[in-house]
């Protein structure tokens, strides 16, 4: 991955300890990395046989709303997807060079990458450049070997394997449905009502998450689920954002050997 940028120029947010005498350390305060923002709601979660993941549409820059249809769940294989949160363009960085990289592996290998393959690719790429890339991922898929996978990437490189997940702004209020409600076993419309129901409780408190919410449910022997939601603030006010369904489609996908 030589084509990667370089940490050359990160400052670290540590305390520089340096030893004056056998018996005195002087401490020096270095300059703090930037902290990063995560202005928005993503959830994953796993269902019987497969997973479904959800966003908002929200993007901001500090408190003002840049975007109101901002994408923030992606396709990196037609049996995998991905969250983000975070830095927009180093998302969007990350999201192009794991497609290619899990193309090429296809096309070298004659099969589907697996889930876990592309996590532990995604977190090489995050440790090895500690800091650079100031994200958060959620990545669901599915395979025939693994069944149902969610993995949570931090931007340090952190690597944790979830049964469901939020990231994001709007995450506290999320997981608190999510810890409530989800189960083992979910159908896929239970599924994705529940990540809606989330990202939905998000979207009321947060006010870096809103105007819409997109989820995709992956599952054995189905082809992909789509469906997007579009929130106003009269919705919010009158309660009736599941009754706003936008656009319900399927794609074909391919089954991984």
């Amino acid at each position: 991955m030589d084509q990667l940028p370089n940490q050359t120029n990160i400052d670290m947010n540590i305390l520089k300890i340096t030893p004056e005498s056998a018996d005195d350390f002087k401490v020096e305060q270095l300059k703090a990395l930037p902290k990063m923002k995560t202005g928005t709601t993503t959830v994953a979660l796993l269902i019987k046989d497969g997973v479904v993941l959800a966003t908002d549409n929200r993007a901001t820059m500090g408190m003002y709303v840049a975007n109101k249809n901002a994408k923030k769940l992606h396709m990196i294989q037609p049996h995998m997807y991905i969250t983000i949160a975070g830095s927009v363009a180093d998302a969007q960085y990350l999201i192009d060079l794991l497609k290619a990289e899990t193309e090429i592996y296809k096309l070298r290998n004659d099969h589907d990458i697996g889930v876990g393959q592309t996590a532990k690719l995604l977190q090489n790429i995050l440790y090895n450049n500690k800091g650079y890339f100031q994200v958060g991922h959620l990545l669901g898929g599915y395979t025939d070997k693994e069944g149902g996978a969610i993995y949570n990437l931090g931007g340090y490189g952190s690597l944790l394997e979830e049964k469901y997940a939020s990231v994001g702004s709007g995450s506290p209020f999320a997981i608190g449905v999510l810890e409530t409600d989800w189960k083992e076993d979910l159908s896929a419309e239970d599924g994705m009502i529940l990540a809606a129901r989330a990202v939905r409780s998000a979207i009321i408190r947060d006010i870096a998450s809103g105007n819409g919410i997109d989820i995709i449910a992956l599952q054995k022997g189905q082809a992909p689920i789509e469906k997007r939601y579009e929130i106003t603030d009269i919705d919010i006010r009158d309660n009736k954002i599941e009754n706003k369904k936008k656009k319900v489609s399927k794609k074909k996908t391919t089954k991984s050997k």
